[in-house]
């Protein structure tokens, strides 16, 4: 991902014959109509809702992202006049705060802010709850997508499934990479984490082989 994003090539608009991996920066344009009807006070440009499920392990019980959930998008955004259009965005920037000038003042009480670092509007306690993105008029954004005969189409990230396709919005570049370099770090230490776990059962491997080996032998 990180090689992905340092290496679409900047542009500042899109013409018939523009192909590949593309960078646009600039302002966020449209039209501010997107919202979740009951529950957001404000309107914005681009609206995505995610799906978190209620889930309980040994470290206990939390609201966890539901990565298969596909989320629901509002609202028409456009930068330096491109469109940009996807079922599905992958948003670098923060999630959106719920507070009394976000959220209707009875839905306060079904807020939740756990060690999912999110701040999350419940739908069903212990069940159901949602995260928000959005893109509000004239936000400085960075935009990568592909490029295809002068249109932005969402692209295929690595890791991800063939047809879970996304555009990636973020405040800048280097946010973007900082967010990248930050997933990778965490991803080596919970690897190196299960190495250490593993090293004793290696071993038991190891010894059990030269064990038989020793009995061949002889």
């Amino acid at each position: 991902m990180a090689s992905l994003i340092s290496h679409a090539a900047p542009v500042q608009q899109l013409t018939a014959d523009t192909n590949g991996i593309v960078r646009i920066e600039g302002e966020a344009e449209g039209e501010t109509a997107a919202a979740d009807q009951g529950k957001l006070r404000q309107r914005y440009l681009l609206l995505q809702k995610e799906k978190f499920n209620w889930h309980c392990s040994k470290s206990g019980c939390n609201y966890m992202w539901n990565e298969e959930a596909v989320p629901q998008v509002w609202g028409n955004l456009s930068i330096q006049g491109v469109k940009v259009e996807s079922e599905r965005f992958k948003f670098y920037s923060d999630w959106l705060p719920l507070d009394s000038e976000t959220v209707n003042p009875d839905q306060l009480s079904f807020i939740h802010e756990g060690r999912t670092s999110r701040p999350l509007l419940v739908e069903s306690p212990k069940e159901t709850a949602y995260g928000y993105h959005a893109l509000s008029q004239g936000q400085r954004i960075t935009v990568i997508g592909r490029a295809v005969n002068g249109h932005l189409e969402p692209i295929h990230l690595p890791g991800e499934e063939e047809d879970q396709r996304m555009i990636l919005i973020g405040g800048s570049v280097e946010e973007m990479l900082s967010s990248e370099k930050e997933t990778q770090t965490g991803i080596l230490i919970a690897a190196g984490f299960v190495m250490l776990l593993l090293v004793p059962v290696i071993v038991g491997w190891i010894r059990k082989l030269f064990r038989k080996l020793q009995t061949l032998q002889s």
